[in-house]
C-alpha cells in the first residue's frame, strides 16, 4: 500500500497535479490515440483496495493537498479545439494510471476513468525555450488537423512543468505491432496493414511539412512515435517536440539521417530520412532502436547497402512476408522507396509529397487486383459507346493527382493513349443498390460547368468513380501554383469566367432531384478549368456516400460553413458559403489558409473580415491584377458578393442563383462569360416543367 501512495503522490505532484487535463474529452470523444515507447507497461492502481485504516489516513492528507494544487494551478491549462474538462478533479484518486514509457523528451502517462475514457499525458524533460515561445509553438502545433497526426488536445507551461495531452490510441504503436511486448511472441502482421501503416505516416508527415509556411518538421520519427488508428493508418505523434529541446539523441538509435546528432540539426530532409527507416523497419520486422531487455538495435542502412545483388534482395525481407509471392513486387517497390529515402545526400532524398505519391501508387495495385476478378464498368447513360473496359483500366499507368477528403484521385494513362481520373473512394456506408441510386442521379447531370461521370464501379472491397480528364488543372493550382512554382498571371477576366462558371454549375447541382441536392464539397481543387479554361465543379454529392466525417480533421476545414460539424450536416446554404470562400480566393489572390510569422494559422474568411472595408482596395484585392477603373469597381463588387456568401448565419447568405444573376450583372454583355443559347434554354426549360401540366 505504501509503495502504491507513494507512485499517487509522485504522479500526482509531478503529472497529475494539473488534473483536470483528464476528461479533456467529450464522453463520445472519437479516436483513442497516442502514448510513447514500446516497452513493458509499469502499471499503477489509484483506488484504496488496502483495508487498512492507518496506511489510508497517513497518505489521505498529501493527496487532498496535490488535488488542492491541482485545483490551482488548473486556470494555467490551455485546451485545444473545443475539448473542455467535465470531471471533478476528485475523481481522478480514483483512476488507475500506467507509466507507458520514458522517452527521449520526457515520459508518457495514461490513465483510465471510472466511465472507461482513458487519456495520454506527456510529461516534457527540460525544455530550452521560454512559457512564451513554449506557448507559440504549442498553438502551432494545435493547428495541425490531419487524420494522420495525433492531435494535441491541451497543455500546460510552468516554470517547473511542461506537460501535453493527446488522444489514446487502443491499437497501439507501429513498433509494439511489429516487435511485440518483452517476453510475448510475436503476432501476425499482414501486408495490407503495414502498407497502410506506411501510407497513413506518410501522408500525416507531409502534412506536417506543409504548415508554418512549409517550414515545420517533425524530428523525432520513429516506430514508437507511429500509432494505429482504428483502420490500422498510421498517425504520427510527439509533433514539435523535437523543436523545443536541446537534446542529444541516442547513439543505440538507428533512425536518425547521419547528419543530425542533436536535436538542433534536424529538418524536413533528416525527417524523410528516418521514414526510410520506417519502411525498412516494415519491411525487415527489425528494430532499429534498443529497447531495454529486448533484442539488440540494427543498423538497416547497413543491412540493405550489404545486399549487393538484386537476387540477394529476399534476405533483407521478413520471412512472413516472403511466404506471399502475390505481395512481391509491392515490397520490392516499397524497398526501393526507402533507398531512395535513406540516402547519405540530403539534396538526393524526396519529398515527402513525393514519397506519398509514391506508396499511393504501389497501393494502386491492390485496387488492381480486388477488382480483376470482378463485375464490368458500369458507363452511365451519354448515349455515346464505351471506349475502354476494366482490364483496359488496369494495364493503363497511374499518377497520384491529389488526395482529398473523400478518396484519391489518380490519373490513368489508358494503352490507346486516353487519358481518364479514376477516384477511389474512402469510407463509404451505402449499399450496393443506394450507391447504385446516387450514381445515377450524378450521371443525370449534365451542364456545361459541371464535370461529368463517365463510369461508376461498386464491389465489397472498392468503389471507383471514372471522370473525364482536364489538363488545365484546377483553379488551386491555377491561382496558387503547383508546390515549387511560382504563379502564373490569371487576369480578371478569367477570373470572373471562373466565377460565373463555377456558380452556374453549383445551381445547376442544386436545382436537382427536385431542388434537394448538395455538393457537400465546393473547393477550388474541386473547380476545374477545361482547355477554355471553363470553369467545371466536381466531386458532387460524395459526402452523402461516406462515413460522417468531423470537419477539424478534414484537410478543407476553412472551406467549411460554421454551422457545419461533420457531413451529416451539409446543405445547400453551405455550399454557398464554400462558394464564398473560392470567390474570396479568386479577389485576393490567397489561398483560403495561410501561416503568419508567428505561426498561427489563419483562414481567409478570418482575414478579410479583420481587414477594414476603407482598405480593401489596397489590402485584400490581388497585387498582381491591374487597376483600371471599371474593373476595379466590379471586383469591389465580387467582394461584396463574397462576404454575403460567407455569413456566419445561414439564412442571410444568398442562394446560388441569386448569385449567378449578380455576377452576371457584373459582367456586362461584352466580357464573353455568358452562357452559351443551349444552356440557358435548358436551365428554363428546367425551371418551368415542374409547373407545367398535362
Amino acid at each position: 500500500m505504501s509503495r502504491i501512495y507513494d507512485n499517487w503522490e509522485r504522479l500526482v505532484a509531478a503529472v497529475l497535479r494539473k488534473q483536470q487535463l483528464w476528461q479533456l474529452f467529450h464522453e463520445q470523444s472519437e479516436s483513442p490515440s497516442v502514448h510513447s515507447e514500446a516497452s513493458g507497461f509499469s502499471s499503477v492502481s489509484f483506488r484504496d483496495d488496502d483495508p487498512s485504516p492507518a496506511s489510508s489516513s497517513t497518505y489521505w492528507p498529501q493527496i487532498e493537498e496535490a488535488v488542492s494544487n491541482s485545483q490551482k494551478l488548473l486556470s494555467k491549462l490551455i485546451l485545444i479545439s473545443d475539448f473542455s474538462p467535465a470531471i471533478d478533479v476528485q475523481e481522478v484518486i480514483f483512476a488507475s494510471a500506467e507509466l507507458l514509457g520514458r522517452g527521449t523528451f520526457g515520459s508518457v502517462y495514461t490513465a483510465v476513468m471510472d466511465n472507461g475514457v482513458r487519456i495520454v499525458v506527456k510529461r516534457l524533460n527540460s525544455v530550452s525555450i521560454s512559457e512564451q515561445e513554449f506557448k507559440r509553438h504549442m498553438d502551432i502545433v494545435g493547428n495541425v488537423r490531419h487524420e494522420n497526426v495525433t492531435p494535441l488536445r491541451a497543455y500546460y507551461s510552468s516554470t517547473d512543468e511542461k506537460l501535453t495531452l493527446y488522444d489514446y490510441y487502443s491499437n497501439g504503436s507501429m513498433h509494439a505491432l511489429l516487435h511485440g511486448q518483452i517476453g510475448e511472441n510475436l503476432a501476425h502482421v499482414g501486408w495490407e496493414t503495414r502498407l497502410k501503416i506506411a501510407i497513413g505516416a506518410a501522408r500525416g508527415i507531409a502534412d506536417i511539412h506543409s504548415q508554418n509556411g512549409g517550414k515545420f518538421f517533425h524530428g523525432n520519427i520513429k516506430s514508437s512515435n507511429i500509432f494505429l488508428n482504428p483502420k490500422h493508418y498510421g498517425c504520427v505523434s510527439d509533433l514539435g517536440i523535437a523543436n523545443m529541446t536541446a537534446t542529444k539523441l541516442m547513439p543505440t538509435a538507428w533512425c536518425h539521417a547521419p547528419e543530425v546528432k542533436n536535436t538542433q540539426n534536424v529538418s524536413q530532409a533528416s525527417d524523410v530520412y528516418s521514414f526510410g527507416i520506417l519502411l525498412l523497419e516494415l519491411l525487415t520486422r527489425k528494430s532499429p532502436v534498443y529497447v531495454p531487455g529486448g533484442p539488440q538495435a540494427v543498423n538497416l542502412v547497413k543491412l540493405v547497402n550489404s545486399v549487393k545483388s538484386k537476387f540477394r534482395t529476399s534476405t533483407v525481407f521478413d520471412a512472413d512476408l516472403l511466404k506471399l509471392p502475390a505481395i512481391r513486387e509491392q515490397m520490392v517497390k516499397m524497398l526501393q522507396i526507402g533507398i531512395s529515402c535513406i540516402t547519405k545526400s540530403i539534396k538526393k532524398r524526396p519529398k515527402m509529397s513525393e514519397v506519398v505519391n509514391d506508396l499511393e501508387n504501389l497501393s494502386m495495385i491492390d485496387t488492381r487486383r480486388s477488382v480483376s476478378s470482378i463485375n464490368a464498368l458500369v458507363f452511365v447513360d451519354d448515349g455515346s459507346p464505351s471506349s475502354f473496359d476494366l482490364e483496359d483500366m488496369l494495364r493503363g499507368s497511374a499518377e497520384v493527382l491529389g488526395k482529398g477528403t473523400f478518396g484519391t484521385s489518380y490519373k490513368l494513362r489508358l494503352e490507346d493513349e486516353t487519358t481518364i481520373v479514376l477516384k477511389r473512394l474512402k469510407d463509404v456506408n451505402v449499399s450496393s443498390k443506394e450507391f447504385q441510386q446516387h450514381m445515377e442521379v450524378i450521371g443525370r447531370m449534365r451542364h456545361e460547368n459541371v464535370a461529368g461521370m463517365k463510369a461508376y464501379y461498386y464491389s465489397s472491397d472498392e468503389k471507383l468513380l471514372v471522370y473525364d480528364y482536364y489538363d488545365q488543372a484546377s483553379v488551386s493550382a491555377l491561382l496558387n501554383g503547383k508546390r515549387g512554382t511560382e504563379r502564373t498571371h490569371v487576369s480578371w477576366e478569367t477570373r470572373l469566367e471562373i466565377a460565373i462558371g463555377a456558380a452556374r454549375g453549383i445551381a445547376y447541382i442544386h436545382r436537382q432531384d427536385g431542388g434537394k441536392l448538395v455538393h457537400g464539397n465546393i473547393k477550388s481543387s474541386n473547380v476545374l478549368l477545361n482547355g477554355q479554361r471553363h470553369a467545371l465543379v466536381s466531386d458532387a454529392r460524395l459526402p452523402k456516400m461516406v462515413s460522417p466525417t468531423v470537419w477539424s480533421v478534414m484537410r478543407s476545414p476553412h472551406y467549411c460553413a460554421p454551422e457545419v460539424i461533420d457531413t451529416g450536416k451539409i446543405s445547400q446554404a453551405a455550399d454557398v458559403y464554400s462558394y464564398g470562400v473560392v470567390l474570396l480566393e479568386l479577389v485576393s489572390g490567397k489561398p483560403s489558409q495561410h501561416t503568419t510569422e508567428g505561426g498561427e494559422v489563419v483562414s481567409l474568411v478570418e482575414w478579410v473580415n479583420s481587414v477594414s472595408r476603407d482598405d480593401w482596395t489596397d489590402e485584400v484585392l490581388d497585387l498582381k491584377l491591374p487597376r483600371y477603373l471599371n474593373e476595379e469597381e466590379a471586383m469591389e463588387q465580387l467582394l461584396h458578393i463574397a462576404i454575403d456568401c460567407v455569413n456566419t448565419l445561414a439564412d442571410y447568405r444568398p442562394t446560388i442563383a441569386e448569385v449567378v444573376k449578380m455576377l452576371e450583372e457584373i459582367s456586362g454583355i461584352d466580357t464573353g462569360c455568358q452562357q452559351s443559347v443551349e444552356s440557358r434554354l435548358e436551365d428554363l426549360l428546367e425551371d418551368l416543367l415542374p409547373t407545367l401540366t398535362l
